[in-house]
Formats: structure tokens, C-alpha cells, sequence
């Protein structure tokens, strides 16, 4: 017989419906020692007072899980609105969150701004969240509260903005353990990938650099223009240039014209290496 608490760490990576997990939540809830939690595509029904009591039956388990440090949910729609539950069970600081390919509120991102649970967390993963509607200033609050210790960022496919970007650049420049950023499948221009590539410069750690293809790259109905893309490749690299440190940077397509992912890694990184010394 498993003993639950010696468990550290848990996958579930079929779909399951809410009203399953609330089942299977007094089991999570034992597994004191739990290191590590991955939970993927939990199917919301659609009667609202019933969900919201299957969500207080699953967060309130965290309440007993006071080894937690990695947590990973994908496509976790139970939480819209609600996220405050669940951090408010949270017994220890997160070493990594992963909350992605759904939909949050406003709300969600304020109360996960003042979580204490992120104030030590190194990996923070909100790729395809829909931030295009959230005010400016809520992604700037976040990476404030996690400058001084975060070391990866993902926010793929976020529809961040150029206004949303450049709300948040002085707290990214903060951010001085972060080793990489990925901002891909975001609706940045070109101004805003240059204010964004000097505010990242002064990041010693950072190695790694996945952004968007600018938005001057397609035409309107998103047909990419592929003179236009290699000119502001060039532009891009001549900023690098200018900054003068040696730099690598991916950029990725949305679409990608030849597997149609959101998210592409096919093309040429720019790479800029410093001049040798005469």
C-alpha cells in the first residue's frame, strides 16, 4: 500500500473533471511531503454553485502541504476569479508557479502580486494567459514582488501589448537573476523590441532570449512579409550593435508558417559578438 505521505511529487496529466479532483483532493491533502504538483486541463462544469464548492474542496488541501515548492497547472479554468483561494492555502513560499493556458481576471493578478508564496520564486510561467485587457501597471506589480530572486519567465502568447510592455521594463530591468525571458506570440512593434533589448542589457545573467517577430512584420490579416521581417531583423541586430555586448536572440514567428504553432523555433537566432580586440 502507497504511503501517501511519502509521496513528493504528483502528475496528472489526463483530463479530468472538477467534481473528480474534489474527490481525489482529501488524498492530495495527505501527501504532507509533497514536493512538486502538476495538474493539467480539469473540465469546469457548468453549474456555478457546485464548482465553486468543488474549488473549496481542492484548495483547502493545500493547507497541509507545507513542502510544496514546484507548482504547475495548465489550463486550470476553475481558478478564474479565484486564485486568491488557493494562495491563500498555500503554507510555504513557491520555488516555481506555473499557471497556463487560461483565462484570469484582473483580481487574479493582483492577488497573486501580493502573494507572500511568490517572494522567493525563481521560475514564473504565464505563457497563454490573455493579459491584453489587464491594466498596465498589474504585470509591472508582479515582477516587482519577484525581482530579486526570479531566474525564468515565460509569457508566450500573452497579447501583451507595447503600453503593457513598457509599464513593466523598469521592473524587468530589476529582475537581476533572470536568466531567461521568452515573450513570444506577444504584439510588440518594433519600438517596443528596442525598448525592451536595452532594459534587458543590463541583465548579467540572462542567456537566454525568445520575443516576437515584430508586428511591422505582417500585413493587417497577419500574412507575414518576409522582405519586411529580414529589414528589421537587420534593425534589430544594429541595436544589439549599439548596446555593444555579445547577445543572442531568437525570434519567433505567430503563427509559424511551417508548423502553425503559436510559438516558433525554426528561425535563425540574431547573434551579435562582440568585435576582437586589434
Amino acid at each position: 500500500m502507497v504511503q501517501l505521505d511519502c509521496i513528493q511529487e504528483v502528475q496528472v496529466s489526463c483530463t479530468w473533471n472538477l467534481s473528480t479532483l474534489a474527490t481525489f483532493a482529501p488524498l492530495l491533502g495527505e501527501m504532507s511531503n509533497l514536493q512538486g504538483l502538476r495538474l493539467s486541463h480539469v473540465h469546469v462544469s457548468a453549474f456555478k454553485k457546485q464548482e465553486h464548492d468543488h474549488v473549496v474542496q481542492i484548495t483547502s488541501q493545500f493547507r497541509r502541504l507545507g513542502h510544496l515548492r514546484d507548482l504547475h497547472l495548465e489550463s486550470p479554468s476553475f481558478l478564474e476569479g479565484c486564485l486568491d483561494q488557493m494562495l491563500r492555502c498555500l503554507k510555504s513560499p513557491l520555488d516555481s508557479l506555473s499557471i497556463t493556458k487560461c483565462w484570469l481576471r484582473d483580481s487574479d493578478l493582483t492577488h497573486l502580486s501580493q502573494s507572500p508564496d511568490i517572494s522567493q520564486l525563481k521560475s514564473l510561467d504565464l505563457s497563454g494567459v490573455s493579459m491584453t485587457d489587464f491594466r498596465p501597471e498589474l504585470l509591472q506589480v508582479l515582477l516587482e514582488k519577484v525581482a530579486a530572486t526570479l531566474q525564468d519567465l515565460d509569457l508566450d502568447v500573452c497579447g501583451i501589448t507595447d503600453s503593457q510592455l513598457e509599464a513593466c521594463l523598469p521592473a524587468l530591468s530589476r529582475c537581476s537573476q533572470l536568466r531567461s525571458v521568452s515573450l513570444c506570440g506577444n504584439l510588440l512593434s518594433t519600438a517596443g523590441m528596442e525598448k525592451l533589448l536595452r532594459h534587458t542589457a543590463v541583465l548579467p545573467c540572462l542567456r537566454q532570449e525568445r520575443y516576437p517577430a515584430p508586428q511591422e512584420s505582417y500585413r493587417p490579416r497577419g500574412v507575414l512579409l518576409e522582405a519586411r521581417l529580414a529589414q528589421l531583423r537587420a534593425q534589430l541586430l544594429e541595436i544589439l550593435r549599439d548596446l555593444g555586448h555579445p547577445r543572442i536572440i531568437w525570434i519567433s514567428l505567430s503563427p509559424c508558417p511551417r508548423c502553425g504553432e503559436d510559438v516558433c523555433h525554426h528561425m535563425e537566432p540574431i547573434v551579435y559578438s562582440c568585435p576582437a580586440p586589434a
